[in-house]
């Protein structure tokens, strides 16, 4: 007799939640941009990068542990401090980011998220007299590559 194995879920016919997209500050969002645009940096480096020249190093150190702690950078030790690298992509978050929307103003219906966003393009393309369209589907095709890998 063959076995097949289900999950909890599926045994009781509910659906399969997905994982939300992190709730971030406008700190921790600043400190996710400036980590994807680098491989590492200390707390310091991230500190010197940062706009808000009036944060000190210990608030910086906290947002960091906000971070890893909502597991979107990972942190190594390096002598006496960490080295922090960011280990969800940006294109990750925006994906469950519309997810989200897709979720809670569709039903699960993408559909008048795809028409909002194909307006949005749009408008965006008419205000910068450029067609954006072949600029997305190369970062679309690039973002797939890097899944990939």
């Amino acid at each position: 007799m063959k076995t097949i194995s289900l999950g909890l879920d599926q045994l009781l016919g509910q659906k399969q939640l997905k994982k939300p997209a992190p709730n971030l500050g406008e700190r921790e969002l600043e400190v996710m941009k400036i980590l994807w645009g680098h491989e590492s940096l200390s707390a310091r480096e991230v500190l010197d990068l940062c706009e808000e020249n009036s944060l000190s190093l210990s608030t910086m150190q906290s947002t960091l542990e906000r971070l890893h702690r909502k597991e979107l950078i990972s942190r190594q030790k390096q002598g006496r401090h960490y080295l922090y690298r960011a280990i969800v992509s940006r294109s990750t978050i925006i994906g469950q980011l519309l997810g989200d929307i897709a979720d809670q103003f569709g039903e699960g219906d993408i559909a008048p998220m795809i028409s909002g966003f194909v307006s949005y393009v749009d408008q965006e393309s008419a205000r910068q007299n450029k067609s954006l369209l072949p600029d997305l589907v190369l970062k679309s095709l690039q973002a797939a590559e890097e899944g990939n890998d």
